[in-house]
């Protein structure tokens, strides 16, 4: 309605109004109309048509029907602070106003029944939004929480990963190491008796090709109970070890990068991993049959390998001294008889 003679305590009273409004109709649209609007309401929203009286007479049957009419199809609501006549209830009533009256002291109240109804429609529908906010909420918690789980759970893992992978290289670091002063140890058992026998290193190779024992434990690889299996992966480790130095002897310093080299050598470290694996390392309890058998034919195969390039690298002997034959007598000078 019109701003004209609207005194403070009337402001005040539209305001109070628009909060009621927003908060008890969860209206949260609705505002006051400023100064100077054309429109003959004191409170619109979206679908929300409002007047305010602060007058000290009961609102009667014609204000309701202006309302009604600058309304048209929204929500129409009534604030009076005198209250309402018979008629204009009546009226209210059959068009589907609500009316709430008001006191200065800031309360207001539903006055007939539609107020009543969109008061208890708003409440329910608060009470379905704040279920829904609330779920919404506690999805995305559940969402952060879970995201946050999955990404401890990958740090963890990685954490385990990185920590397994450097228990492995120093594990690996280890048997390397073992590997190699093995290796001296024999190397240097060999260079000594080379120096006593001359033939020592070439008979060593000869006993390495000839040996049928590592053919003879493959082929019982199933059958070894677990109480002998160690003996027999320690005598094979054995026969690798002095192959390994029997290399170290043949190859000088200069043929270390050539192919057959590195191909022995390779040999050499995959009989030893397998025969690490048919003994149980890095396995989780029981070794299965079966897996030993495998690996120790792994292991043979290697071991073929490997005395087929030692045999190669074995020089040829040196031949005696062969008698020069003699001349016969006749084509001998007269001086040299």
């Amino acid at each position: 309605m019109s701003t004209t003679g609207k005194d403070p305590q009337w402001r005040d009273a539209e305001r109070f109004a628009e909060r009621h409004a927003r908060t008890v109709l969860a209206r949260t649209d609705v505002r006051v109309t400023g100064p100077g609007s054309a429109t003959e309401l004191d409170l619109v929203g979206i679908d929300f048509a409002g007047r305010v009286e602060h007058r000290r007479s009961p609102v009667g049957r014609s204000d309701l029907e202006d309302l009604r009419a600058a309304a048209g199809a929204f929500v129409a609501v009534f604030y009076s602070r005198s209250g309402y006549t018979k008629t204009a209830l009546l009226w209210a009533e059959e068009h589907h106003l609500a009316l709430f009256g008001y006191t200065d002291t800031g309360y207001a109240s539903p006055v007939n029944p539609y107020a009543v109804e969109l008061v208890h429609r708003a409440q329910v529908d608060s009470e379905h939004q704040v279920r829904t906010a609330t779920e919404l909420v506690s999805r995305r918690a559940n969402a952060v929480r879970q995201e946050a789980e999955r990404r401890e759970r990958e740090a963890l893992a990685l954490e385990l990963r990185a920590e397994d992978e450097a228990r492995r290289a120093a594990e690996r670091r280890r048997i390397q190491q073992e590997r190699s002063e093995r290796v001296l140890g024999r190397t240097v058992s060999l260079l000594l008796q080379m120096r006593i026998v001359p033939g020592t290193l070439a008979t060593t190779v000869d006993r390495l090709a000839q040996s049928t024992i590592v053919a003879a434990v493959t082929d019982s690889a199933e059958r070894l109970s677990m109480g002998d299996r160690p003996h027999a992966v320690a005598l094979l480790r054995s026969l690798f070890d002095d192959a390994a130095a029997a290399l170290e002897v043949l190859t000088p310093p200069t043929a270390r990068d050539t192919a057959n080299y590195r191909t022995s050598r390779q040999a050499v470290e995959r009989g030893l991993d397998a025969l690490d694996s048919a003994d149980g390392l890095d396995a989780v309890g029981h070794v299965a049959p079966e897996h030993v058998a495998v690996q120790l034919r792994a292991a043979e195969v290697s071991w073929r390998a490997l005395v087929g390039e030692l045999t190669k690298a074995l020089p040829a002997p040196l031949l005696g001294d062969v008698p020069v034959p003699r001349r016969p007598r006749h084509l001998t000078s007269r001086g040299s008889v």
